[in-house]
């Protein structure tokens, strides 16, 4: 008896459920919407606004990624020129010297992890990448908040501008930042700025204010001026909250390395994203551990930084170690070890010099000495016609730059803007759009043909192709099929 009543004010109630729902949709279709009679065409006031800019002030942005391609390219030559153990070498004293013992030893085997799976020189790439990109969110965000620290007027005209950079997404800026400054690392640093930038701000803002009062008040009755006042009382107090906000920064940088990726640059993002793309779960673990175990190391590095230290930096990590008069012994070994370091530098040396020489004596080829830059798709099929033709090129003289792997908009932009010098990854129809897009015929050109006849499909499973019997694109328009 419990069920039956239980199942009979269950259907009643399911009745006037139905009934209130059709009185809903009447009353609905009687009311008009105004979101059918206009539509915001927001989309083409971006594109217009956009496509402006590139076609009349291209200059000026190449101009603005100038600086900041020429200090990523110092830092990470510097980085990849230094052999592996010499760096592992000067890491540790640098850590040693900056955050301690634990942390230095936990850098060296934090590398040699990386370096042993095979990812040492995507490592380095990305070191430079968010140290450079750290760089000028430090050369820009600490000023900016220690105006917005002094100026409350300014700081209520940057709220929201911050406000915007850390709400927005990251895919959402990538589109017009490759637009209008191409495809690569500078792009991937400017949209990691636009990332990283905002927390070094508020912070560097939240740490100035909250200086105590009287602090500045006594510094003031002294006769100090309000310069003085900021460079040597509220700074150097404000400085733990302005180092905890660089500390954000580099980790919001590092994390933006898969993303950037998606738009040509290189590094441990660049192997999670190959990963992803091959459905590689090994390839992508061991650019995702890169990533990491880097992490790990800055952020300590900087913790400790911020937190400071009882010993001078003269009486801590090696300088204090060389300092002390009681360790002779280990001075012998560090002067042992400077003359090992000094022998690998020379063996490194003549090994290069030597490949030179060899490299001098062969035969002239038609590419010797152009640097040839290409880019593949995301798919397997773009990816092996790429190589294929690299390493003709490659037989041909030519040092050829490993392929940036970009989608099909974004290898149309990159051959367009001269960022890259060809793509083996064109259909002639299917690509048209883009073609187009970016020039056509007056900025790009098509040689030769790959593959000839190919046809494009959709791909479906057995059983329905036997079922129905289907052999040709054309019978997907019977509805019992589709």
């Amino acid at each position: 008896m419990l069920i039956l009543n239980y199942l009979s004010h269950y259907f009643i109630a399911k009745i006037r459920l139905g009934k209130l729902l059709e009185l809903l949709e009447a009353v609905n279709s009687s009311i008009p919407n105004p979101f059918q009679y206009y539509t915001l065409p927001l989309d083409e006031w971006v594109n217009n606004a956009v496509n402006f800019l590139v076609d009349n002030f291209r200059p000026l942005f190449q101009a603005i990624s100038l600086p900041i391609k020429n200090t990523l390219e110092i830092i990470k030559f510097g980085f990849l020129v230094i052999s592996p153990l010499i760096f592992l070498i000067i890491i540790a004293f640098l850590v040693w010297q900056l955050a301690g013992r634990k942390i230095a030893i936990y850098s060296i085997i934090a590398l040699s992890i990386i370096g042993f799976c095979g990812a040492w020189e995507e490592a380095m790439v990305s070191l430079a990448l968010v140290l450079t990109a750290v760089i000028f969110c430090m050369l820009v965000g600490i000023p900016l908040g220690i105006l917005s620290a002094i100026s409350d007027r300014f700081n209520k005209i940057l709220r929201p501008l911050l406000d915007a950079m850390q709400t927005l997404p990251s895919f959402v800026y990538l589109v017009p930042v490759v637009m209008l400054f191409g495809i690569g690392e500078v792009s991937g640093i400017i949209a990691t700025f636009v990332f990283a930038v905002p927390p070094l701000i508020r912070l560097t803002n939240l740490g100035i204010r909250q200086v105590s009062p009287e602090a500045v008040e006594a510094a003031l009755a002294f006769g100090s001026t309000p310069q003085q006042v900021l460079l040597e009382v509220q700074i150097p107090l404000a400085l733990p909250t302005i180092l905890a906000g660089t500390n954000q920064a580099i980790l919001l940088a590092l994390s933006m390395s898969v993303v950037t990726s998606m738009i040509g640059v290189e590094g441990l993002g660049q192997m999670v994203l190959q990963g992803l793309g091959r459905l590689n779960v090994g390839l992508a673990t061991v650019g995702g551990l890169g990533i990491v175990l880097i992490a790990v190391m800055l952020d300590r590095i900087t913790q400790s930084i911020s937190q400071g230290n009882i010993l001078s930096w003269q009486d801590r990590g090696l300088i204090g170690w060389w300092r002390s008069g009681s360790f002779s012994k280990q001075k012998g070994t560090a002067l042992g070890i400077s003359i090992l370091v000094v022998l690998v530098v020379g063996v490194t040396g003549w090994q290069l010099m030597s490949q030179t020489t060899i490299n001098s004596k062969n035969q002239p080829l038609p590419g010797n000495g152009i640097i040839v830059r290409s880019t593949s798709g995301l798919e397997t099929s773009g990816i092996f016609i790429t190589e294929v033709v690299n390493i003709g090129l490659e037989k041909l003289g030519y040092q050829v730059k490993g392929p940036k792997q970009l989608n099909v908009p974004a290898m149309h932009i990159a051959v367009s803007n001269d960022d890259v010098d060809f793509t083996g990854v064109h259909w002639q129809v299917g690509h048209k759009e883009f073609f187009d897009k970016n020039g056509g015929e007056d900025k790009l050109e098509r040689i030769g043909t790959l593959i000839s006849d190919c046809q494009a499909g959709y791909q479906i499973d057995r059983q329905t192709a036997e079922k129905y019997n289907i052999t040709d694109l054309s019978q997907l328009k019977d509805p019992k099929i589709a």
